[in-house]
């Protein structure tokens, strides 16, 4: 039958939706005994997944942190939950685990959105193992009860009393291997036990279903519900009480790496595109249970075509405009991607969004960046002026990172209000004090190891994490003073800083040298303490933005060694989604080709473990050599590229980045 091409409108931006949370998954190291405990030396150093939220997208206040590790037989996953009533009263396998509280388990192994898994489990250790075909949203789904996971181990433990109102409880955990054979090789007979192969991912999520209560003697737990829904606590959230839409399922990559490495990777290019050809069918499937019939009529998100073969049957199709993959998608729920055909690069540009722009202003060059492609902003500016900007880049499909200034401060006044937050050089001299400052004067440097500067980090991380449509938060500055300036900018300054010096030597402030507790003519410790320093503020600032659903980045000096030796930033031990290494050649005195020699060996002393994107600085940079230069920087297997900044990017630059990204 002859198919007709539904009308194209702007309804739905493709680059606009929230791509769902990824996870890498490492090997466990060690044997794990299933007994619901989690204390083995296997689970220890093992990276939490991303909190739980309320399944439309909120926040929760309930805690459940979950960790997964595999090895060549088994798929394990922990989870241990907060709770101050334990109850439970389904006790028979495949019963309707979810009348109670439970944990469930969600795996979708090749992605397409069909054929899937569900473990659920209560506090009794009861479980309920289910194979789906697709989901509910086709009202005919054949949902396999009597399918089981062969071979499953599973158990929980209590940190309380089961099923007794008299006490509060404090918690239960669930421990689970699940073997491969039935993930991988679900639907074979025999089942094969074939583990995934390294770098690939299945699509998962996790739920906790939980409900209100209070005492009732009566009942077989002690307790009765309350006239009021369950509360379900995701993952990857759906964006409606409906877990059964596995297009929004996370992604979860299986690494050959031990699982107490940090591994880092960034949510799939190709994810917005995919999800906009969801959005349709969904849109569909209601209209057609609501009254009784497919609209082709409807808008359709931009880069979306819809083909009607039938009227009861149609054919979605998209082509990502980052990676030029074709996606196809039926009215049946059946996904089809053919391999990328090109790949264009993440692109971020630094923009200082504190400047007074009007709204057309600002709206105006936003469409410049992303006609020329680039991707990303990394926004400065208060929190006030980044919400502000932020729409306005969503509206030209461009992600927002707000750019943290974080332990360097300058004009910072709940900090200039406490001098002994401040960094010390070896001299005793504070960075408090302006005619004490390395440098420059706004070097305004704080201690690394002060509690109250944490905190006082730390909230400004959650201040910049409620800024509506955020996609990151790139922190910088996560270093002490240079104790040695790239031998460019020595004259710039009147110094030659071939030897240490004391005067920019930093942190000997009290704070520092209580924690350190011994000499610093010890120079193998004290360099290694400062370090350390260092990253473990980075990793706490990375936690709390990743606990709010965002990527943590960090911008740094070029190398995890040259760093290191420059301002004891060792920026392999940061546990960063995205790294960008500020490789700027004409600071050190380089050509160009440097910036990629740079990036190889970041890339080897990181062992590929994070994303790069180095970043340029484009007034060094003609914009007639900036294509090649970027060609041959990506063909190192860099994750993307930053371009500092919009003060120099010039109309030059912006041309050569078109004609690239045609």
């Amino acid at each position: 039958m002859r198919a007709f091409l539904c009308t194209l409108v702007a309804f739905l931006p493709v680059s606009a939706q929230d791509a769902p949370p990824v996870y890498v998954c490492g090997r466990a190291e060690s044997p794990i005994v299933i007994d619901g405990r989690g204390d083995e030396a296997a689970w220890q150093g093992v990276r939490e997944l991303s909190p739980l939220r309320d399944i439309e997208g909120a926040a929760i206040p309930h805690r459940c942190r979950t960790r997964m590790v595999w090895d060549d037989a088994y798929l394990y996953i922990l989870a241990d939950m907060d709770e101050e009533h334990l109850w439970a009263t389904q006790s028979e396998r495949d019963s309707i685990i979810y009348r109670d509280p439970d944990f469930e388990v969600f795996i979708d192994p090749d992605g397409d959105g069909l054929n899937y898994i569900e473990l659920e489990i209560n506090a009794l250790n009861t479980v309920w193992d289910l194979f789906i075909t697709r989901p509910y949203r086709f009202n005919d789904p054949h949902i396999l009860h009597d399918w089981n996971i062969r071979g499953l181990k599973h158990a929980v433990n209590l940190r309380g009393t089961l099923n007794n109102p008299a006490d509060t409880d404090e918690g239960w955990s669930v421990e689970l291997a699940i073997p491969w054979s039935s993930i991988t090789s679900h639907a074979n007979q025999p089942r094969r036990s074939q583990a995934p192969a390294p770098g690939s991912s299945m699509r998962f999520n996790f739920s906790r279903v939980n409900w209100q209560v209070r005492p009732s003697p009566g009942s077989p737990s002690g307790y009765e519900k309350l006239p009021a829904p369950e509360s379900n606590h995701v993952w990857a959230p759906t964006g409606q009480v409906n877990i059964h839409l596995p297009e929004r399922w996370g992604q979860v990559v299986f690494s050959e790496r031990p699982a107490s490495e940090w591994v880092a990777a960034l949510p799939s290019a190709e994810a917005s595109t995919r999800l906009a050809l969801y959005h349709v069918l969904n849109t569909q499937l209601t209209h057609r249970g609501q009254h009784g019939s497919f609209a082709p009529e409807l808008p359709l998100p931009v880069g979306v075509r819809m083909s009607c073969f039938a009227p009861d049957f149609f054919v979605l199709t998209a082509t990502c405009p980052r990676t030029g993959t074709s996606m196809r998608l039926d009215s049946e729920g059946r996904f089809h991607a053919l391999s990328p055909q090109r790949l264009r690069p993440e692109l971020y540009l630094w923009v200082h969004g504190n400047k007074k722009r009007s709204e057309t202003e600002w709206s105006a060059r936003f469409r410049n960046y992303a006609e020329a492609g680039i991707t990303t902003l990394i926004i400065d500016g208060s929190a006030e002026q980044i919400s502000k900007l932020t729409p306005l880049a969503r509206r030209e499909n461009l992600r927002v990172f707000a750019w943290l200034w974080t332990l360097n401060r300058p004009g910072d006044a709940t900090a200039l209000r406490h001098p002994g937050w401040y960094a010390v050089n070896a001299e005793r001299k504070s960075c408090h004090q302006p005619q004490h400052r390395p440098f420059v004067e706004y070097y305004q440097f704080l201690c690394p190891n002060n509690e109250e500067v944490k905190q006082h980090l730390l909230e400004q991380v959650r201040m910049l994490a409620t800024i509506p449509g955020l996609h990151g938060i790139q922190t910088d500055y996560m270093r002490l003073p240079d104790v040695e300036l790239p031998q460019a900018l020595w004259s710039k300054y009147g110094l030659d800083m071939s030897e240490p010096a004391p005067a920019f030597d930093y942190c000997y402030c009290p704070t520092c040298m209580q924690k350190f507790g011994g000499n610093p003519q010890q120079a193998g410790k004290w360099k290694e303490f400062r370090l350390q320093s260092v990253a473990e503020l980075f990793n706490t600032l990375a936690a709390e933005i990743r606990s709010h659903g965002l990527i943590a980045a960090c911008a740094v000096f070029p190398s995890p060694e040259l760093s290191a030796r420059m301002v004891h930033q060792d920026w392999s031990r940061f546990q960063a989604d995205l790294i960008l290494p500020m490789t700027y050649h004409s600071f050190y005195g380089e050509h160009p080709e440097w910036i990629t020699r740079m990036s190889r060996e970041a890339m080897e002393q990181t062992e590929r473990r994070i994303p790069l994107a180095p970043a340029m600085h484009l007034p060094d940079i003609p914009a007639d050599e900036l294509p090649a230069l970027m060609e041959t920087l990506l063909s190192t297997g860099v994750s993307g590229i930053g371009l500092f900044s919009d003060d120099e990017i010039t109309p030059e630059h912006l041309e050569a980045l078109h004609c690239m990204s045609r």
